[in-house]
């Protein structure tokens, strides 16, 4: 084992983000945490930031971050986060049509243009990281400097003055649908909506026609509260960081999607079945010496570098049983329900009317289920995340953050939670 490797274990590291990921996906991350990586999407001088992924989910080091968030907070000071939207927005439009191009071109090295996508996925995900290094800055000098002037519910408040200004690739969905454009041209603009672990299938015609029925007409515009001057400009870096959260996640799976043609193409080659790509290393892909990882894995990220190790290097606690959960309060209420726990795709069927959605963490091919939903309940997020987002412009209760729900809520438990104290209890 490398020293690298030996100094990154030794960090303190911690439960993060639950994500179905295997290989190939993990393999798209390589680099795109370092300073170059940093460098090349206007951020100099930031430090890399190292990352662990061990089997289907990411630990945080709050060291880790301590080694970057001196600097962003340094670009804070005379920069916008509006800046890195902008940025994206150009990267975007620009590979959005090279990769349409690369996979219409059948007479190129198959090889070839899987390197020239992987390369722009990769810069991808320094966007991916850039906003979770952002919102650390950001969201607890925030939550002090909103307390000097809002005494009351100053959770809501914070929600209710980010919400972002600029649209998403589901607003823009749901506009078209309102216009009357043929369902089968918005689920081939927008089908790769549902496909965020990169396999999955997209949204059909059908699909597209049954999310159409939950749409309200004349949906009512947000009403954003009176922000103090003081705070205008954080208040503006915080809808745009909100906006950052789901635009770059967004522009990651569309690009995977428009790759595919290229990933058949790749399965083919090597007779390797498309839905088992997802097990190797996508740099083996490129070599032409295909390496098939296990299910659970290790990963390492440091600078420009990427391991995968066997699993169980992380000593994780047991999970301790009890019947009640706490977490912080996205939207108040109190309601009652049976639980269901959404892990994949496959789980949101599972979610009937007046259910508690208890998951990781909402993204917008959630959004028919919660619109069902009694209530959620996330293992993960911030005030500003995309579950306490919804909830506030759904009214419904929602509890964030909870670390360990989905691990310790079972589905049909009989749970009430209490969006007033931020408590779930499981009754029965």
């Amino acid at each position: 084992m490398s020293e690298d490797i030996k100094k990154i274990l030794k960090l303190d590291w911690e439960k993060w983000l639950e994500r179905p990921f295997y290989a190939f996906m993990i393999s798209l991350f390589r680099g795109g945490s370092s300073t170059a990586a940093f460098k090349r999407i206007g951020l100099p001088d930031w430090p890399g930031l190292d990352f662990i992924f061990a089997d289907g989910r990411w630990y945080k080091s709050s060291q880790a971050f301590k080694r970057v968030t001196p600097a962003a907070e340094k670009w804070l000071e005379s920069h916008t986060i509006a800046e890195v939207n902008d940025n994206l927005d150009k990267f975007y439009q620009k590979n959005k049509t090279k990769i349409i191009k690369l996979a219409a071109r059948p007479t190129e090295k198959t090889a070839t243009k899987l390197k020239e996508i992987v390369d722009i996925l990769k810069e991808v995900t320094a966007y991916i990281w850039v906003a979770h290094v952002l919102e650390d800055c950001l969201l607890p000098e925030l939550q002090a400097e909103t307390a000097k002037y809002v005494k009351k519910d100053v959770d809501k408040f914070i929600g209710d003055a980010s919400f972002p200004t600029r649209h998403n690739a589901l607003e823009l969905m749901e506009r078209e649908i309102g216009q009357g454009i043929n369902f089968k041209k918005i689920s081939e603009r927008y089908g790769w909506m549902r496909a965020r672990d990169g396999f999955a299938h997209p949204y059909t015609e059908t699909e597209i026609k049954a999310y159409a029925k939950t749409l309200k007409k004349g949906k009512i515009k947000h009403q954003y509260p009176l922000i103090p001057r003081p705070l205008k400009k954080m208040f503006a870096d915080a809808r745009e960081l909100v906006h950052l959260r789901t635009y770059r996640t967004d522009v990651f799976y569309e690009f995977l999607f428009l790759a595919r043609p290229i990933l058949k193409e790749i399965g083919k080659k090597y007779r390797i079945p498309y839905g088992q790509l997802k097990y190797y290393n996508i740099a083996s892909l490129i070599s032409g010496r295909p390496v098939k990882a296990p299910k659970k894995f290790t990963a390492l990220g440091y600078q420009n570098k990427l391991s995968f190790l066997k699993s169980g290097l992380l000593r994780t606690k047991k999970i301790s049983k009890t019947t009640e959960i706490k977490g912080a309060i996205a939207q108040m209420g109190i309601v009652k329900g049976r639980a269901k726990v959404v892990i994949n795709l496959k789980d949101l069927a599972k979610v009937k009317k007046g259910d508690i959605l208890v998951t990781y963490m909402t993204s917008p091919n959630f959004l028919a289920v919660m619109k069902l939903a009694g209530a959620f309940v996330t293992d993960e997020g911030g005030l500003t995340c995309h579950a306490a987002i919804i909830a506030r412009e759904l009214k419904k209760p929602c509890i964030i953050g909870t670390k360990n729900a989905t691990q310790i809520i079972k589905d049909g438990d009989l749970v009430e939670v209490d969006a007033n104290q931020g408590v779930v209890k499981i009754i029965k």
